[in-house]
């Protein structure tokens, strides 16, 4: 009980009364530690027990990924336009986030991802490849891709070895030394602010243009890969993201964690004792904002963004040649230079940029997903769609109706 005398002492001198609190504070859970310390090591034996089961659950989910793993070519039906492919990828990438397992599965065995590789060799056109993982069916694939551009071929590749991950086609190549330039794209603002997507009628900001165009100038031995590694975003990350997006649409500060508001409170309260003066803190919070119409413009990409399906996406890609010198170095550096330059079309709000990858070639061969950036099923549709139809690509390879069961893979 507090005595008058207490009371007075802790009016005049409130540091000490707050040091007195946290230290009584700190020595009873030190002697609720030492009376429950054997209750205290079963439960933290138990929770590393649990961690450990968990990750080990993963690690062999993701190893069945890579061991049943398929690669597929797409062929593009003939007659596509540039609009009918971005309006078709559109359809593919609001269709596909049912993939995401159920919430408890997802505990075990993680979110599946898939891969969209664009494959540029000299004297051959622009090909179109997509890695399914093991729990992904084909069949799927195969009636989503076929929903969203009627009369494609999906056509079974070379299979993955469960080894290395690395097709039969690539481990024939890592027998021979190449010259590889490469990297990966990352937005360069805060994952909430959208690219720039253009319309499906803009056939001039089409980054697959690009690509056929360094297509046509590569030379004998040089070759050139697009990779983009894409996901359901699901879980903490796209509720994070959501409450971002309300954040700002409502305006409210940003929300900072437990321990952050705890000790702000705690200085401002021994602040007002001090002073003697109330904190403006409470008031400021109220003040009505004013916009002006370019962050309107703004926070509307933005809401628009978030009422699409989101995507964990992640952009990699190399250039390799097999001739050797300086010349051959500033070669594949150019080429990958033009590489990046076709996604550099979708500089909006935000904008990509390139990075440094190590060993681009072995990367980009392990097709692995860890942590990727946070796009919507529209911004990755204007990343990852077939390229349209042109003369060179309708040489016999595709026809414009669905073809007969047995020229594709059976379901």
């Amino acid at each position: 009980m507090s005595t008058p005398s207490n009371i007075s002492a802790s009016i005049t001198n409130p540091t000490s009364a707050i040091a007195d609190a946290l230290s009584t504070a700190w020595n009873r859970a030190c002697t609720w530690t030492q009376q429950h310390l054997v209750l205290l090591m079963v439960l933290a034996v138990l929770a590393v027990a649990c961690f450990a089961v968990v990750e080990r659950l993963r690690r062999a989910a993701r190893r069945r990924w890579y061991a049943r793993a398929r690669v597929v070519t797409v062929l593009p039906p003939a007659g596509i336009d540039p609009a009918a492919a971005v309006a078709g990828a559109r359809r593919l990438w609001w269709d596909l986030p049912s993939l995401a397992p159920p919430r408890w599965k997802r505990l075990f065995t993680a979110v599946p991802h898939l891969a969209l590789e664009y494959h540029l060799a000299a004297g051959m056109d622009l090909t179109v490849r997509v890695w399914l993982p093991g729990p992904v069916p084909t069949s799927r694939i195969d009636a989503a891709l076929r929903a969203a551009w009627p009369g494609t071929l999906v056509l079974d590749h070379t299979p993955t070895t469960p080894r290395s991950g690395q097709s039969g086609e690539a481990a024939h190549a890592s027998t021979t030394r190449l010259v590889v330039t490469g990297g990966s794209v990352r937005p360069e603002r805060p994952e909430h602010l959208p690219l720039r997507v253009p319309e499906s009628r803009d056939e001039s900001a089409d980054p697959l243009r690009a690509l056929e165009a360094v297509t046509g100038q590569l030379a004998e031995g040089e070759s050139a890969v697009v990779q983009i590694l894409a996901r359901p975003a699901v879980g903490r990350r796209l509720r994070r993201y959501r409450r971002t997006v309300d954040r700002l649409h409502s305006g409210r500060p940003e929300r900072r964690s437990a321990l952050a508001s705890f000790v702000s409170v705690l200085v401002r309260e021994v602040m007002e004792i001090v002073t003697g003066s109330n904190s403006t803190a409470a008031t400021s919070d109220h003040t009505p904002r004013r916009l002006d119409p370019q962050q309107t413009e703004e926070l509307r990409e933005i809401r628009a963004k978030k009422q699409q399906p989101q995507w964990e996406v992640a952009l990699r890609y190399y250039a390799a040649t097999t001739a050797h010198g300086p010349q051959a170095a500033d070669r594949v550096r150019g080429i990958a230079d033009s590489l990046f330059g076709a996604f550099a079309l979708l500089a909006g709000r935000n904008a990509l940029a390139r990075h440094r990858l190590p060993k681009p070639r072995a990367v980009v061969a392990a097709r692995r997903l860890r942590r990727g950036a946070l796009l919507s099923a529209g911004e990755l549709a204007a990343l990852a769609h077939l390229p349209a139809r042109t003369d060179a690509l309708a040489s016999g390879q595709a026809r414009s109706v669905p073809a007969p069961a047995h020229t594709t893979r059976r379901l």
